[in-house]
């Protein structure tokens, strides 16, 4: 205590009768020197002082321990390896490997390739028997096309889930183990473990209301639509619960970046409080720069399959809402419209809850902590800490914590407006489209029409009774 009052005593003296250029190369020969005492006492090199460890060793009993991200998201991935929607696997307890894997040998990718297989079979056979349907039809109208077009559109995300989906696998994998890693990081930095207690209960009550919705949905079309017969409900259910099941995650992750945040930041605040928290900011300046890059690469790792997710919603919606309204014009309002339009009220939720999600990760890792920093009183803390301060900033705005479809596409609330802009251009063309069909339409009647009654005034003419 006698040697902090010192400490103390002499700073003070320094400030009064130093300028500020020595009190900076004072400061600096100080900091130096204690780094250099802490590699002495560590025998490490002095590379370690310009750069950071990227890993961090641990015992991987410690990591599934401290994996409160895992243990309260497990249900929605298992979920997922039972629809073969993503077989990625969780390595054994105590083996010594990444703790998430995907290997395309796994017995989970077996069960993919067979469940994948049965329910390609079944969406073929309905896809095929409403083409025939269609082509025996002897009404070919546009309309018609359109409203075929629809269903197909719903099977479309099943057959690219290949493509899509289990070739991100590696990168899907990635992302989970970088969250086990930055837990532990976090437990190290800040001596207090990450946890999640509402996750868990929102990722049971998510799964359930995934298949829920699904048979909602479907059911609705089976009632609401004359053509679609209760065995082709069979071939969209998994469709539906596949994409809210991606809805889900969406909305899972976003939810645990934004209770990372909250507790990073009171830890933030936290460190303000102690004398000269330069050394300990730099750590936390790491920490937030890994928050960030897991949220880029939940985008990267999922890029293909919410990419074909927002445009499949966004040619759903407009081809679903050209439908509803043509039909309404023509024929007036009926079952079959209602049904149409709960197509686009489903679509139009699953955009908004992924878009409106990302905004609040975005702003939670973001924007809070530029604020944060930014009413630091940087008068009161030393030079050291300043530019520690200063350099957090540059990281965040250097590293921006923006959800990214792997350089496609930016998720956030700008996509939904855009989208919102582009459905109305296509509908107004389409709907222009439909008005001239439909004075073609009135014009070949009324032609019709004046024919019809001039060959009957001339036969009445010519045959005078």
């Amino acid at each position: 205590m006698i040697h902090s009052q010192m400490e103390d005593a002499g700073y003070q003296i320094r400030q009064q009768v130093l300028n500020p250029n020595q009190r900076q190369q004072l400061e600096d020969n100080r900091r130096i020197k204690e780094q250099m005492e802490q590699l002495q006492k560590e025998n490490a090199s002095p590379t370690r002082l310009y750069l950071r460890k990227m890993k961090v060793q641990a015992d991987v009993n410690l990591l599934d321990h401290h994996d409160s991200f895992y243990h309260t998201t497990k249900s929605l991935l298992v979920l997922f390896q039972i629809m073969g929607v993503m077989p990625i696997v969780r390595s054994p307890p105590g083996v010594n490997m990444p703790r998430t894997t995907f290997n395309w040998g796994s017995r989970a990718f077996i069960w993919a390739y067979l469940i994948y297989a049965i329910e390609t079979v079944y969406v073929v056979l309905v896809a095929k028997e409403r083409i025939n349907k269609f082509i025996s039809n002897s009404d070919k109208r546009f309309d018609e096309v359109i409203y075929n077009v629809i269903f197909f559109s719903i099977m479309v995300p099943h057959f690219l889930l290949p493509t899509a989906s289990w070739r991100n696998g590696a990168e899907v994998a990635k992302f989970k183990n970088m969250w086990t890693d930055y837990q532990y990081k976090y437990l190290v930095v800040t001596g207090k473990p990450i946890v999640f207690p509402k996750l868990y209960p929102i990722t049971w009550a998510l799964c359930v209301v995934s298949w829920g919705v699904s048979f909602a949905v479907i059911m609705s079309q089976y009632y609401l639509q004359p053509d679609f017969q209760l065995w082709h409900t069979f071939a969209y259910y998994h469709i539906i619960a596949m994409l809210n099941g991606l809805c889900s995650l969406w909305f899972v992750n976003c939810t645990a970046f934004g209770e990372a945040s909250k507790a990073f930041a009171a830890e933030l605040s936290n460190i303000f409080a102690t004398d000269r928290p330069a050394d300990k900011l730099t750590e936390y300046r790491h920490l937030w720069v890994d928050l960030s890059h897991m949220m880029q690469q939940l985008g990267k790792a999922y890029s293909n399959m919410y990419g074909i997710y927002c445009l499949v919603i966004f040619f759903t919606t407009i081809i679903a809402t050209y439908g509803a309204l043509s039909e309404i014009i023509e024929h007036g309002a009926t079952y079959k419209e209602v049904g149409l339009f709960v197509i686009v009220f489903y679509c139009m939720s699953l955009l908004f809850i992924i878009c409106n999600e990302a905004h609040h990760a975005s702003k939670r890792v973001g924007l809070n902590f530029q604020e944060r920093l930014l009413n630091v009183n940087l008068t009161a803390v030393d030079k050291a800490t300043q530019k520690e301060v200063e350099m957090f900033l540059v990281a965040i705005d250097k590293n921006p914590p923006t959800m990214n479809l792997d350089g496609y596409a930016n998720i956030n609330r700008g996509l939904i407006t855009s989208n919102v802009s582009f459905m109305a251009t296509y509908l107004v063309v389409l709907m222009q489209f439909k008005l001239t069909l439909l004075r073609q339409s009135a014009k070949k009647a009324l032609i019709a029409s004046l024919t019809t009654n001039l060959t009957n005034i001339a036969a009445a003419k010519t045959n005078p009774q």
